[in-house]
């Protein structure tokens, strides 16, 4: 990915992301207090970028992410 890429929140389109303490690769949005994952779906081709999704986790932290629609 070009180093001009950053990632931002997908409920309320913060820019203030962290990782989240714990193995399961998720992100928490200071803005909104919302945890999420991300992962990638299909890797970038030689001409162009990889697709992203992002995975609520079934539970993270204290209590249950909202589904993302898609």
């Amino acid at each position: 990915m070009p180093s001009d890429h950053h990632l931002t929140c997908p409920y309320c389109s913060g820019e203030d992301l962290t990782p989240f303490p714990d193995p399961t690769s998720a992100w928490s949005c200071l803005d909104c207090a919302r945890v999420f994952r991300v992962e990638l779906v299909q890797p970038a081709s030689v001409t162009g970028w990889g697709v992203l999704r992002v995975v609520p986790p079934a539970t993270v932290g204290r209590g249950v992410v909202p589904a993302v629609a898609a």
